[in-house]
């Protein structure tokens, strides 16, 4: 069986970090490069994480550093954006770990010139995982919206139809840039399937203190290293949200790329953005029933079966045996 060429374009993060992990452990995947966008972190840092889930992997992965700003401020000329997640991440965005780094696997190449290189030497076969800002996405578009209508697909996570976490209306990396979310729907949205993993379904895959336990006891040094990098990440969803546990909105992301069947309910609509609301700024404006006119451009998670969404998890980070395990363990 052919593996799925995939490029991702991410934002590490402790939630980036363990879906770039999840991508790494899956055999099915052939991933081409991961494409590195301020977000989370600073562009330095960002890549600086990405380069260290690579140099974990076993360094087989390049990564090509993009864009340091949202799409706007860049164009303004504006000092790039370092941290506009505060210590949510951690000091270092990886909940203060420590992994191995191999700086050779930085690659002097542009993110976006590295995606439509890519996309021009495999046209209609790569899948454009985005985890972040959609910052490199509409660079991309901006500079040859004909080879990126040649996309297999895109799988986005942002977004949201109802509520926020940036805010009552707004999700983080839609918020964060929301004229690059703006540009890549209008562009792409009828020429290429995009699906948005946004907070409607991320929201319900919380990870609870006993699976995060479980990998640590159960999924070795791997293991070990996931569950020491989600401490900040945990205290931060205690004190704001109330929640044991985490969510880890990224991995739902990945993960659905590769088992679309764990949702349960998706939606085709219209998708559009708030790019100058004083309110309302990166709100996802969903048309679900048509009523604007507007045709569909996108797919929309909303509901999951958390159970197959978590063996998944359990069974591509740590093998089928520990899967198995888990699910003794569940009862």
């Amino acid at each position: 069986m052919d593996k799925r060429k995939v490029i991702i374009d991410t934002d590490p993060g402790i939630d980036d970090a363990v879906a770039l992990m999840t991508a790494l452990s899956d055999p099915s995947l052939d991933i081409l490069g991961f494409t590195t966008v301020a977000g989370n972190k600073g562009l330095g840092m960002t890549t600086t994480n990405a380069v260290r889930v690579a140099t974990y992997f076993d360094g087989r992965v390049n990564i090509y550093p993009g864009a340091n700003n949202d799409y706007v401020s860049l164009k303004e000329n504006k000092p790039a954006r370092e941290n506009a997640t505060g210590e949510i991440h951690g000091s270092n965005g990886m909940g203060g770990v420590d992994f191995p780094y191999d700086e050779s696997l930085i690659q002097e190449t542009h993110a976006v010139d590295f995606i439509l290189d890519t996309i021009k030497a495999n046209p209609g076969e790569v899948d454009l995982i985005a985890l972040g800002p959609l910052t490199n996405i509409a660079l991309a578009v901006e500079k040859d919206v004909a080879t990126m209508k040649q996309l297999r697909s895109i799988t986005t996570m942002g977004g949201a139809a109802q509520g926020g976490n940036v805010g009552p209306v707004a999700e983080f990396n839609y918020w964060f840039d929301p004229v690059s979310v703006d540009i890549v729907f209008k562009a792409l949205g009828e020429a290429v399937p995009i699906t948005m993993i946004g907070l409607d379904v991320t929201g319900q895959s919380l990870l609870d203190m006993n699976d995060l336990e479980f990998m640590r006891l159960a999924g070795g040094e791997l293991g070990g290293m996931i569950r020491e990098m989600f401490d900040a990440y945990i205290l931060n969803a205690f004190k704001n949200e109330g929640t044991v546990g985490t969510v880890i909105h990224d991995l739902v992301a990945v993960v659905g790329y590769l088992h679309p069947e764990i949702f349960t309910e998706v939606y085709y609509a219209n998708l559009a953005i708030e790019t100058k609301g004083e309110y309302t700024y990166g709100q996802t404006v969903i048309d679900f029933d048509g009523r604007t006119g507007r045709p569909q451009n996108v797919s929309i998670a909303m509901d999951i079966d958390l159970l197959t969404y978590k063996e998944y998890v359990m069974a591509t980070l740590f093998g089928d045996d520990i899967c198995d395990l888990y699910l003794e363990y569940l009862g």
